[in-house]
């Protein structure tokens, strides 16, 4: 794709900003904020974070989840129903259109049991395991450090149904192996960490952090297990537990709750077993913050000069600059085009300098520039961003070249 074509809008000078994610990424032209807490994802970031989502879908469709995608608004029946409609905490998160007694969904229990309920009968129906990337929104009175704290956000939430306890455990820890394999795809080392269920369940979950010094919640992790516990847990520790465990600052990426039958009982959502008998259903739900990963890459991932996202995120894996008056660049471009990879030829009429200024900053892995310098030689230059590594190869062995640093 050549970029006079392909909406990118980086800046020159950017007032200073809380975080260096909404920094990197509004400089970068990745994001504009509409409002505190409110993000335009402008193309850029619209690339990356469907790259997030496909490595997430991925690991999902794995383990035995059908996608599907609900919708935002809600009504007050089904919240009165599961008994959440007037419960203080959780009415403080939630957006409601009292004319209406809609509300704008912050997560989907009770929808997914409405949806299943019609369908679930028999222990042959079970289990039912479905997820969705959806825009949430939740009442934050302090919408902050961009990406990582908004009041509207990208999310993927699946709900799962089973027979029994033990059969609900069993996918638990199916999908919490999966959590861990999406944030290794993606570059980032998480923590499994003990947590309170928060407004969404009263038992203990599993929250999946990444150790990152501008993260806003403080845990104690075992490095060697990459598991640990979150503060507001720490006073179920001994001491000579906690003198074990490092207390870290960490993003919370993503999380897992037991629901037990809370949810299936307000609904009285049963299954009959192999005997005939009615039993009451399991049910999990299962949230990875995308937009979120999002902010904590650019959080992680970054230099002086600007973003220096994973390939597997970057919107673009290759950026291809010519400085000479030929069509080299442009060919090069076309052949990569053909290959599969995810180039974007760089063909706007500005000067040298603002073209490898604005690849720093948007971080694009693989930078090739041909200029009057290395025609000479017979050479282009490629520069890999993760590294800051420059390297001058033959012209004619350039798309090998890309091919094998992409891997």
């Amino acid at each position: 794709m050549k970029l006079s074509q392909f909406y990118i809008k980086t800046r020159r000078s950017m007032a200073a900003q809380e975080s260096i994610n909404s920094y990197l990424l509004e400089k970068a032209g990745f994001i504009s904020q509409v409002a505190a807490g409110v993000y335009a994802y402008l193309p850029l970031a619209t690339r990356s974070l469907r790259k997030i989502e496909q490595i997430i879908r991925e690991e999902m469709n794995s383990i035995g989840a059908s996608e599907v995608v609900f919708s935002t608004l809600q009504p007050k029946s089904i919240w009165e129903a599961s008994g959440r409609w007037d419960d203080k905490n959780f009415r403080e998160i939630v957006y409601i259109d009292k004319e209406s007694d809609m509300t704008l969904g912050p997560t989907h229990e009770e929808p997914m049991v409405i949806a299943t309920r019609q369908f679930i009968r028999s222990y042959r129906d079970l289990p039912v395991n479905l997820y969705q990337f959806q825009t949430k929104f939740r009442k934050e009175l302090r919408a902050k450090s961009g990406l990582l704290r908004g009041r509207e956000f990208r999310m993927k939430d699946l709900y799962s149904f089973h027979p029994d306890e033990k059969a609900h455990d069993e996918f638990y820890e199916q999908c919490a192996e999966a959590y861990t394999k999406v944030f290794g795809r993606l570059g980032l080392t998480s923590y499994r960490v003990k947590a309170t269920g928060g407004v969404f369940s009263n038992e203990y979950s599993d929250e999946y952090q990444v150790i990152c010094p501008t993260g806003e919640d403080e845990i104690l992790v075992d490095h060697k297990s990459r598991t640990g516990f979150n503060k507001e847990v720490e006073d179920q520790l001994k001491e000579s537990e906690k003198k074990k465990l490092e207390r870290v600052r960490a993003i919370e990426v993503g999380n897992i709750f037991h629901l037990g039958t809370k949810y299936t009982d307000a609904f009285d959502v049963k299954y009959a077993d192999p005997s005939g008998k009615l039993r009451s259903i399991y049910m999990g739900c299962y949230g990875i913050g995308i937009s979120r990963l999002l902010g904590t890459l650019a959080e992680l991932y970054n230099d002086g000069n600007g973003l220096k996202l994973p390939k597997q995120v970057a919107p673009f894996e290759v950026v291809v600059i010519d400085l000479t008056s030929t069509k080299t660049g442009l060919k090069l471009h076309n052949e990569l085009e053909e290959l599969g990879v995810e180039v974007l030829f760089d063909d706007r009429d500005e000067p040298a300098g603002t073209k490898l200024v604005d690849a720093d900053l948007v971080g694009y892995p693989i930078r090739l520039v041909y200029s009057t310098k290395t025609a000479q030689d017979g050479k282009i230059e490629i520069k890999e961003r993760a590294n800051g590594k420059v390297t001058l190869v033959n012209l004619e062995d350039t798309v090998k070249s890309v091919q094998k640093l992409l891997g």
